[in-house]
């Protein structure tokens, strides 16, 4: 049996039917909406657009259809490896991308009004509250390790691209709300948002931790696997892709919280200023215009 290398994960394709077609389809929705807003000569930053294509949708290809999907029937390590990058890296590449603020400016006018009133709705605001999709998705990834559900995705092909789908959609059930303002409730501010994100560093680090510490075989070994020297090494190693994984995605996503929060905080002061800048301006001490101290209107 052919030893999996990280060079296989670029050299060695096959074709996911769900990866495949949820490529696709991001990359068409999110080219129609860049369009549209390019007739209407609205700018949307390039490093945005690189980062949804890059990070989001190639992360997406290379994870379901590249050499991960590939040796994943083969080697504990690349489907470790594949998972993380399903629940972790594609969704926040695709967030980043800002993938809802992009259709919104590119419907039209009703069309949006229809889609921020769908978004608002009170199922919608709690089912993507980032704090219960951040364990939502925690707690499916380890699922996959602790239970037989990884080794009967091996045996059965439309348990694998369910798997993939559940992976992704729980990511981006965390991740999109925590980037974008119109998935979450109003108290749910920026500086919240960071205090979420920095939480969910943290908890993503737990199924890469158990898969890396556990003293024992987890879930439902499959025969593929044990046929490595050592099999309970195999499993410390992919553990750890999974936990570095994790931990390359928590940085940068905390740190677009906190460019986020400061561009809110630098809104919120040019707001005020243009407000106090109505207001009439007095030469006069305030004590002598304060009615309580005998001022005009005392």
């Amino acid at each position: 049996m052919p030893t999996f290398g990280f060079s296989d994960v670029f050299t060695a394709w096959m074709l996911s039917p769900v990866g495949t077609v949820l490529a696709v389809l991001l990359t068409a929705g999110y080219a129609a909406a860049l369009l549209r807003l390019r007739r209407r000569h609205e700018r949307v930053p390039v490093l945005r657009v690189v980062t949804f294509a890059v990070l989001g949708v190639g992360t997406l290809v290379l994870a379901t259809d590249g050499g991960l999907a590939v040796h994943r029937d083969t080697s504990f390590v690349a489907a470790a490896a594949q998972s993380a990058v399903l629940a972790a890296i594609t969704p926040m590449g695709l967030a980043l991308g800002d993938p809802v603020g992009l259709c919104l400016r590119a419907l039209g006018a009703g069309p949006a009004a229809s889609l921020r009133r769908a978004l608002g709705g009170r199922v919608v605001r709690v089912a993507m509250f980032p704090l219960i999709g951040s364990v939502v998705a925690t707690g499916l990834h380890l699922a996959m390790f602790v239970t037989p559900w990884l080794a009967a995705s091996l045996q059965h092909a439309w348990l694998r691209e369910a798997t993939y789908a559940l992976l992704v959609g729980t990511g981006l059930m965390f991740v999109l709300p925590l980037l974008a303002d119109e998935l979450t409730p109003v108290w749910c501010t920026p500086g919240v948002r960071v205090l979420i994100g920095f939480g969910d560093g943290l908890l993503d680090a737990v199924p890469g931790v158990v898969v890396m510490a556990a003293p024992a075989l987890l879930g439902a070994p499959v025969a593929a696997y044990l046929a490595a020297a050592d099999p309970l090494w195999e499993q410390h190693v992919g553990g750890g892709a999974m936990f570095g994984l994790a931990e390359v995605v928590g940085l940068p996503l905390l740190a677009a919280t906190v460019a986020a929060w400061v561009r809110a905080d630098r809104v919120e002061a040019a707001a005020v200023d243009a407000r106090l800048d109505l207001e009439p301006v007095s030469d006069r001490p305030w004590w002598e215009t304060d009615p309580r101290f005998g001022g005009p209107g005392s």
